[in-house]
């Protein structure tokens, strides 16, 4: 374009001649702004300062193309920025609220639409009042206002909304309310909603009345972007504001959805946004597609946070919403987080464990110990721990008394008094408190209550607020109000007061008097929009122009101001309990406090007739000895109710000595729910629910959940799943250990767990350790709680009911069922009528035999599971029985001949052709067998050399050294024993003593042997010797030593593996069976 051409229509502006400044005008608008490149030369010749007074001239057609060719020039970045500095607001305002011709209102509003796109304009504009205009011109429309014109007027208020500091302004002159207002009024009129005239009659949509709402929903959206509570009543328009976008989802589903969903972060705006109908219409949408990431975006989040109050929870349960938040947790952790919203209500838990909730949980579970590292110390960290917090004490310590010495503390005792009844209230609460990222802590915002899930159970006898006299008054549907010592420096705390999983369930009520984490303006983090003045920014807010639900970053529940619910108190509106308390359906609360058997302890069943409990034998003394709580007691009995409270002692036993590592900081009195909570807090948290749900029940009849439930419950992957947490996470002894002790004390569960060969676990958590356990406190807490565990699997496994069931698998049950009740049962089974119920009348022994001889199982296991038997059956070891020598010593053959005539001394041949001189009366007078053959009527009698066979030169000295030391004598007392270094020079010696007729050398030599040379390197040589050579000779010792011996498992085995790759594998086996019978049947 030639620039001479642009530079002629420009001069033709500055006529005075309105018929040639028209004319020059349609110039410019038809042929020189119709691109960039032609604005852009407009502008470099100054027209701009030639156009902008026309603005005030009163012809209205010189004002129309004007604002028309203005319009298109503020569309180019610089031109806008000129326009803006040359002040053409003041103009474009009083156009809007002088000029009455509709097609120069709309470009008007088209022009300050442009310009506002600019922030320094936009400023500029706010300041000359557009925004009362725009609305007085929307308020005040009549029937010559143009959709056009009206969309135009909702973009410019849109663009102008995009300056954060004047959305206060704008909503102080209703901005938001007019244009919620007639966006209600068109959809009325389009028949989109009912109308309130029922007389009038409804008119189909057009074309520009459709392109009006869609600009007017672009608008809302943006709107929401500032979700501030003003902001969403003004949306509300005139009561059906929130029905009417969810009216327009059929229609324009992806904005009107993205508006309600950016609404849904108000958690005052929930309720009226449910009765709307948003749960309906969001599920339906939802229901469509099969697949949870081609969901809307922010559809996921939107369900998680309508379940914040029991009014849309109730829709959500009744329209099917349940399943899908159950689909959306597998991806979005929001929607993991809203899942604990629901374990209060019965009803809905229930629908939730049916849709999958145990094996979403499962899942996660593994999922996160993918990446899971040992959380251990040792005891090194330990005690720089303790030091540092005895430093802290005593510095806390010296300032306490140093301000009891001023004189504004003369009133302190009453003071002191106080904080001493309500120091137990502080620690119960030290951990939701805590500002550390914490796996055990979640928090979330229910029904206006802030409420704490923290793994911490304290009873309340212990509380000092309260006497065990005092009845608690309830408030607010089964509520107790914690009394404070100081109510006004700590909020009321409302307590659920059981023992039972909600034990750890803190209930705070929302107040004014919080304190509020205001997120900094510039910050960008992934926060709810009423969570702060400036909220989250969203796609579509001003640092993100992608779109218009705030988006989710991690798996955080920071929130840097409060969200305060309707007042409609504690949820009572679910259709199911009015309170955590209410116990009628199978899934509430369990009051019965501490996991416990269900078996009583007076019961007046079988389980009263077994007695005669026999605690094994402690055989694992590899490493340092573990002090058991288990083996303690050798004789004592295990009681169903002792076990239980043991278990319970040792959780609690950690909650308190958490409690005393962090101190409590000072002045640290409220929950801040702005802390983060760990991805794995909410998965524990809603398996610990589960489990005291499956678990809660009366009696062991009675069925409280589907079956389909207690196998997902007890299912491999999640007993494997929680086991592997607990071996890893800083707190063993945490919610993780509560699950499986609530699982293991429901007879329910019992064959599932055997099943799942859950003993094998246990046994080898018992025993072994990552870390040494008196260098790492937690290794020790698992060893306890593993043995623990154990303890309780016994109690369920002897019981009338376990016995039923385990005996009814062995009899009736499949193989596989029955080679794994064989292999498990001796690790938890320890009463001998249960033993001998299992093992001989059900034919449990002959299984796990044939388990080891067909080799059906790894050969450790099995020989763990004989040796837990052997102990159990009272199979004793051999070398505890033989103590009669106080040492040993190792000698050699000398037999002193020199003074002996010829005729005295005897030499024996043996099969080597080596010789052995002995003296032949000293030989004669101590054994009758030397004296028939060297004085009889023998041929040796008359022989100088005698032969002999099957004799070593070393076993016949060695023999003849015994009898040296007077070793037959029936009065002998030795108490240092000749030994010969070799032990098959000493087993030979004893098959000579037996052939030689030398039983009380033969006896004194066995108990040598067993003394001393009975060890778990020999104790295979032994046994092999017995069957080949000697026989039978110290078979059952070694038998019985190699079951119940001291010895390590790594060595055991390698024994018995060793035996069985000879050919004595079924004789040894027979053994082992025939002495474990035996002990069964006396």
């Amino acid at each position: 374009m030639d620039k001479h051409y642009v530079k002629l229509a420009v001069e033709g502006l500055k006529s005075s001649s309105s018929s040639r400044v028209q004319e020059a005008l349609l110039k410019i608008r038809s042929k020189i702004t119709i691109n960039d490149a032609g604005i852009k030369l407009f502008r470099q010749c100054k027209g701009l300062d030639h156009l902008l007074p026309h603005l005030r001239k009163p012809n209205e057609k010189i004002l129309d193309i004007t604002l028309s060719i203005l319009g298109n020039c503020c569309l180019e970045e610089e031109s806008s920025l000129v326009v803006g500095k040359l002040n053409s607001f003041g103009p474009l305002v009083s156009i809007l609220k002088t000029v009455c011709r509709d097609s120069i209102v709309g470009r008007a509003c088209r022009v300050i639409g442009n310009l506002s796109q600019r922030t320094t304009n936009a400023e500029a504009l706010h300041n000359h009042g557009v925004v009362t205009a725009l609305v007085t011109l929307i308020e005040n429309r009549d029937k010559n206002t143009s959709y056009p014109t009206l969309t135009m007027a909702v973009r410019a208020i849109r663009q102008l909304w995009m300056i954060i500091d004047k959305r206060e302004e704008m909503l102080s002159v209703n901005a938001v309310r007019c244009v919620a207002i007639l966006l209600t009024t068109e959809c009325e009129s389009a028949g989109i909603i009912k109308s309130t005239n029922p007389n009038r009659e409804t008119e189909g949509i057009r074309k520009s009345q459709e392109e009006l709402i869609v600009g007017i929903l672009k608008c809302l959206g943006y709107f929401t972007t500032h979700a501030t509570l003003q902001c969403a009543e003004q949306i509300q328009g005139d009561g059906r504001g929130y029905q009417c976008l969810v009216a327009l989802t059929k229609t324009y589903e992806s904005t009107a959805l993205k508006c309600l969903m950016n609404l849904c972060y108000l958690s005052q705006c929930r309720p009226l946004l449910g009765t709307a109908g948003l749960v309906e219409c969001l599920v339906g949408i939802l229901q469509k597609i099969s697949e949870v990431t081609w969901w809307p975006e922010g559809g996921a989040r939107a369900l998680a946070q309508l379940s914040g109050e029991s009014v849309n929870r109730s829709r959500l349960r009744h329209c099917g919403g349940l399943p899908l938040l159950v689909a959306a947790a597998r991806v979005h952790p929001s929607a993991m987080h809203a899942l604990l919203q629901y374990v209060f209500d019965d009803t809905s838990f229930q629908i939730l464990v049916n849709e999958g909730l145990i094996s979403l949980l499962t899942d996660e579970l593994t999922k996160y110990l993918t990446t899971m590292n040992y959380e251990h110390s040792n005891m090194e960290n330990a005690e720089m721990l303790s030091e540092t917090t005895n430093l802290l004490k005593v510095k806390e310590n010296t300032e306490n008394s140093i301000k009891l010495d001023s004189p504004s503390q003369a009133g302190s005792s009453a003071t002191n008094s106080s904080e001493t009844k309500g120091s137990l209230f502080m620690r119960r609460k030290s951990q939701l408190l805590s500002k550390n990222e914490d796996e055990l802590k979640v928090i979330i915002e229910r029904d206006n209550m802030i409420v704490g899930f923290v793994d911490a159970v304290d009873s309340d006898a212990s509380d000092d607020s309260q006497s065990e006299d005092e009845t608690p008054v309830l408030h607010r549907k089964c509520l107790k109000r914690a009394r404070s010592g100081s109510p006004k420096l700590k909020s009321q705390l409302i307590k659920m007061a059981s023992k039972d999983w909600s034990a750890g369930v803190y209930w705070e009520p929302k107040s004014p008097e919080w304190p509020s984490s205001t997120q900094p303006s510039g910050s960008r983090g992934a926060l709810s929009p009423d969570r702060g003045d400036y909220g989250p920014l969203s796609p579509y807010s001003d640092g993100n122009q992608s779109g218009f639900s705030p988006e989710y970053r991690g798996f955080s529940n920071k929130r840097p101001k409060w969200d305060w619910s309707p007042e409609s108190g504690v949820s009572t509106g679910e259709g199911s309990s009015a309170s955590p308390y209410w116990t009628e359906y199978q899934w509430s609360p369990s009051s019965s406090g501490s996991p416990t058997s269900p078996f009583s302890v007076n019961e007046d069943s079988s389980d009263s007739e077994i007695s005669g409990r026999y605690s094994p034998v402690c055989s694992e003394t590899e490493g340092d000895a573990i002090d058991l709580a288990v083996a303690k007691n050798a004789a004592a009995e295990l009681d169903a109710a002792q076990v239980a409270q043991d278990l319970d002692e040792l959780i609690m036993d950690d909650d308190e000595s958490v409690d005393e590592e962090v101190p409590l900081e000072e002045g640290a009195n409220k929950t801040d729910i702005s802390t983060k909570s760990s991805p794995i807090a909410c998965v524990l948290v809603l398996l610990f629910r589960v489990s005291h749900g499956a678990c809660n029940y009366g009696g062991i009849r009675e069925d409280p959940v589907p079956n389909h439930t207690l196998e997902l419950l007890t299912g491999k992957e999640c007993l494997n799943a929680l086991l592997d947490y607990i071996e890893r996470c800083k707190r063993p002894l945490g919610r993780a250990a509560r699950i499986l002790a609530r699982v293991l004390s429901n007879a329910l569960c019992l064959m599932s767990i055997l099943k799942h060969r859950l003993a094998l676990r246990l046994h080898n958590m018992s025993v072994s350790s990552k870390h040494p356990p008196f260098k790492c406190t937690q290794c020790k807490q698992i060893v306890r709680l593993s043995a623990k565990l154990l303890a309780q699997l016994t109690i369920l496994a002897e019981s009338s009911y376990g016995i039923g069931e385990i005996s009814y698998q062995l009899l009736k049950g499949s193989s596989a069922m029955k080679q794994t009740l064989s292999l498990t049962l001796p690790y938890i089974v320890r009463t001998e009528k249960p033993l001998k119920k299992y093992f001989i009348d059900c034919n449990a022994l002959n299984f796990l035999f044939a388990n080891i001889a067909e080799s059906k199982e790894d050969i450790k296991d099995c020989v763990t599971a004989l040796v837990k038997l052997a102990t159990n059956v009272q199979i004793k070891d051999p070398k505890t029985l033989e103590n009669r020598f106080k040492d040993k010593l190792c000698v050699s053959y000398d037999p002193i001949l020199d003074n002996l005539a010829v005729d005295d001394i005897v030499t024996f041949e043996l099969d080597d052709s080596s010789t052995v001189k002995a003296n032949k009366l000293f030989l004669c007078q101590n054994s009758e067998y030397f004296s028939a053959m060297l004085m009889g009527c023998f041929k040796e009698s008359v022989e100088s050399c005698v032969r002999l066979t099957d004799v070593t030169k070393p076993a016949l000295e060695y023999l003849f050294t015994l009898l040296h030391c007077g070793l037959n004598n029936s009065k002998s007392d030795v108490q240092v024993f000749p030994m010969a270094e070799n032990l098959e020079t000493n087993l030979e010696v004893l098959l000579l003593a037996d052939r030689y007729l030398f039983d009380k050398l033969k006896e004194l030599l066995s108990s040598a042997i067993l003394q001393f040379q009975l060890t778990p390197e020999n104790v295979d040589k032994i046994y092999i010797w017995s069957l080949s050579k000697g026989m039978g000779f110290l078979c059952v010792e070694s038998v019985a030593y190699l079951l119940t011996g001291k010895m390590c498992e790594t060595v055991r085995t390698r024994s018995f593996e060793t035996i069985l790759n000879l050919e004595y594998r079924d004789q040894w086996l027979d053994d082992i069976k025939g002495m474990i019978r035996r002990q069964l049947v006396k």
